[in-house]
């Protein structure tokens, strides 16, 4: 039986715009287990970067509490999260961001080794900075290269090994693939998991599209303004959605970004429920809880225990 990795427990964050709050993340449990790959997707604005952010210490949570391998680093301080620096690895979105485009590829990845590996000769960093660019598919000439004379999928390459470099126990990848053509990101979605089977590297793996999350996760939880609305195992929740978002997002179709536009908002309840067409009344006036249906699926929705609920 697996042990858990990473366990968030009540983590909340709120951003202030001008007089307003907005509540990018409710409180929130999730736990990813050791050699797992945890799919989260959810559309744009569901909260999927700033959980990402959190877990990663880009930025702080309001409330709540984190645990690394039993271990709670929530609320260190800088020198005594250090230590786990190397082991919470994150591939961004953009590697042309993400990238440091005045530096070589090589230097960029010694840094990593000179930072984090400080008793390591110079032979061993330069064989170690080798060795990451085989194992993504680069040879040792792009150690000279600057990521302006890369393809985007050369670049998210780099941007793999530079999390990959130090050995980390979780890495944290936000829509990796996104800015990649099919074929592209499909060698990148098989590296992913060559890399994963090689090194028992846990994944957050975060994507907007459920299709391309299916693929990669052995669990999915599914986000929606700021909550987790179903968490299952990937093939039982793609044999039984029991959200309606869920199953918005399995369609895929362009009529879920046009009934995003005129959605109204519903103060006390189901955050979907307006966008819903099989909303009860409870579903507008009271939020459900993420409910455990069995061992292994749960779902915040009061049609969930309804008979036949499997895509409703």
């Amino acid at each position: 039986m697996p042990s858990s990795l990473l366990e968030l427990k009540g983590v909340r964050k709120d951003f202030r715009k001008g007089k307003n709050i907005v509540h990018a993340l409710f409180p929130t449990d999730l736990e990813i287990m050791e050699g797992e790959i945890l799919g989260l997707v959810g559309e744009s604005g569901s909260g999927k970067s700033t959980l990402a952010n959190i877990i990663v210490r880009l930025i702080p949570s309001d409330s709540g509490s984190i645990v690394f391998d039993g271990i709670k680093i929530s609320g260190l301080g800088e020198r005594a999260f250090k230590r786990y620096r190397r082991d919470i690895q994150m591939v961004f979105q953009d590697p042309y961001s993400s990238i440091n485009p005045k530096k070589k590829i090589g230097y960029l990845l010694d840094e990593c080794l000179r930072i984090h590996e400080k008793g390591m000769s110079r032979e061993e960093r330069e064989r170690k900075v080798y060795e990451s660019l085989d194992e993504v598919g680069l040879d040792i000439s792009y150690a000279e290269r600057y990521q302006e004379s890369l393809s985007g999928g050369q670049r998210q390459r780099v941007a793999i090994a530079l999390a990959l470099i130090l050995r980390p126990r979780l890495i944290v990848l936000d829509e990796p693939v996104s800015a990649l053509d099919v074929s592209i990101e499909a060698q990148i979605l098989n590296l992913l998991l060559d890399l994963r089977n090689r090194h028992n590297l846990t994944y957050l793996f975060i994507s907007h599209d459920l299709n391309v999350v299916s693929y990669l996760s052995d669990r999915i939880a599914v986000m929606y303004k700021g909550s987790v609305v179903e968490l299952a195992k990937a093939e039982e929740l793609m044999s039984c959605i029991m959200h309606p978002y869920t199953e918005a997002l399995f369609r895929a179709s362009e009529d879920l970004e046009a009934d995003k536009k005129e959605e109204n908002v519903v103060s006390h309840g189901c955050p979907f429920a307006s966008r819903c067409s099989k909303r009860k009344a409870i579903c507008l006036d009271e939020k459900p809880l993420l409910m455990k249906v069995n061992d292994s699926h749960s779902v915040a929705c009061w049609r969930a225990f309804d008979e036949n609920s499997c895509n409703f």
